[in-house]
């Protein structure tokens, strides 16, 4: 189930929350049984909610080490699920397909299934009618999906989303003490890479709903690669195949005004902007997937944020900035939808100076660490 389908959306509201509240009745409670052989893991199909959970796969891991562990994935995030460490198998679920996504899970024959999804009731029905002997999820306020659940715990929209994860892990009796990780395939790197000493990554574009809100304005970008284009240093524009045009125009303008940029449309899959993040040195992107990417591969990353929160979705590791509103006008979004009542020029309002202002401090701390480390 997309966020950024609002026709989803409304049916998943309207159809899904009487159909799963009706099952919900009449369905028995399971117990959780003491080790179980046969484990189902269903998370949020974005690419940054993806690679965030790979923190959790590792817990239930530890807690479950004799258990098969199977990820439940859409088309939409197969991809980010195979770097995700610790899984034994992956079955791509065809989400918009109740029966046939019913079926399959059935046919897994699950002992327990984790939900770890946030909102989506369809995802709560399929946890319902999976066939498991016992199910956990999120109580989320106002999304009227909890009931089908053996086991539930609040969502909250107060803290990261990465420790919404944790705390349902915990409710199982996991440790959460994993840092998000994942297996990175290695792949042939752009000759880009060979020519400089440096190259800066640019990831200008955001996916979801109403992802125009949450872009920086090409003016912006090409005044910022004119404050950080410099000898021995290159600036590559990352993005996916639908994006390509709109790297293309981007690169047009800032050669206009005299800035050589390269391109990377990420055509070998998430893997390949993996390899290239972890040898770039440094990642500048909107709050989007690929900076999650960037910071848990290790990639020096600033995060621009407008409307989106980030205290909630912000990138995490040990090598990351975030730049906000400074008028504080931003921040609002939660679940990834909230934008009726909200300004729609947040992004705007974040200036060239306020970025380069992170990109000076977060050197100042790779710096610091590095000579800490007698690096």
């Amino acid at each position: 189930m997309k966020r950024g389908k609002a026709t989803n959306r409304l049916v998943d509201f309207y159809v899904g929350i009487p159909l799963l509240n009706s099952l919900a009745t009449v369905c028995r409670k399971g117990s959780l049984p003491e080790n179980p052989d046969r484990i189902g893991l269903l998370f949020n199909p974005a690419l940054g909610d993806t690679l965030l959970a790979s923190a959790v796969v590792q817990d239930i891991r530890a807690l479950y080490p004799d258990g098969k562990l199977i990820l439940f994935a859409t088309s939409a995030n197969a991809a980010a699920a195979r770097l995700l460490p610790e899984t034994d198998a992956i079955e791509v679920l065809p989400i918009t397909r109740p029966f046939e996504s019913i079926r399959l899970l059935r046919r897994a024959r699950l002992d327990l299934m984790i939900d770890f999804s946030a909102w989506q009731r369809i995802t709560a029905l399929y946890t319902l009618l999976s066939g498991a002997k016992f199910t956990a999820g999120f109580e989320r306020r106002k999304q009227y999906r909890h009931r089908g659940y053996d086991k539930t715990v609040p969502h909250q929209g107060d803290c990261h989303e990465l420790e919404n994860l944790r705390r349902l892990a915990r409710s199982l009796g996991a440790t959460t003490h994993a840092a998000p990780r994942l297996n990175i395939p290695e792949v042939p790197l752009p000759e880009i890479f060979s020519d400089t000493e440096e190259v800066v990554l640019f990831h200008p574009w955001a996916s979801g709903a109403k992802s125009w809100l949450r872009e920086w304005p090409e003016e912006n970008w090409t005044g910022l690669a004119r404050e950080l284009i410099a000898p021995g240093r290159n600036i590559l524009i990352t993005g996916s195949p639908a994006d390509e045009p709109r790297c293309l125009a981007l690169s047009r303008r800032m050669a206009a005004d005299g800035i050589g940029v390269q391109i990377l449309i990420g055509r070998a899959g998430i893997g390949e902007i993996a390899c290239v993040l972890k040898r770039a040195k440094m990642l500048i992107s909107v709050n989007t997937g690929i900076m999650h990417l960037g910071a848990i591969v290790g990639t020096p990353t600033i995060a621009i944020n407008g409307p989106t929160s980030a205290d909630r979705w912000g990138p995490v590791g040990a090598r990351v900035a975030n730049v906000c509103p400074p008028d504080g006008s931003g921040g609002f979004l939660d679940l990834g939808f909230e934008y009726r009542g909200r300004p729609t020029d947040v992004m705007n309002r974040i200036s060239v100076a306020d970025v380069m202002r992170a990109v000076r401090q977060l050197r100042t701390v790779i710096v610091g660490a590095q000579l800490v480390a007698g690096e």
